[in-house]
């Protein structure tokens, strides 16, 4: 798990349109209400998106803002989209 900070409430945008990533890897979103449109358009990616919503959406205090996390990420690529297929739909 990526430890960016266990108190960051907002991760909205933080890497929208990001071309280059092909792994998301788990952040500490204990504390995160906003992760709208954090990965939007990461159409490379290959891994880590279901399991990033799975852990966020799981937690005690899941974020309330997710609209657009994962939108277009991983269309470009078959286990990303495979991945993204399992997301539901308010998360993309």
């Amino acid at each position: 798990m990526v430890r960016l900070s266990s108190n960051a409430t907002n991760m909205s945008y933080m890497f929208w349109n990001y071309q280059v990533l092909t792994t998301i890897p788990l952040f500490d979103t204990s504390s995160t209400i906003n992760m709208s449109q954090m990965f939007w358009g990461c159409n490379k990616v290959e891994s880590g998106a279901l399991a990033l919503y799975q852990q966020a959406s799981s937690q005690a205090n899941p974020p309330t803002n997710h609209s657009q996390t994962f939108r277009n990420c991983g269309s470009n690529t078959t286990t990303g989209a495979a991945e993204l297929a399992q997301i539901p739909s308010g998360w993309k």
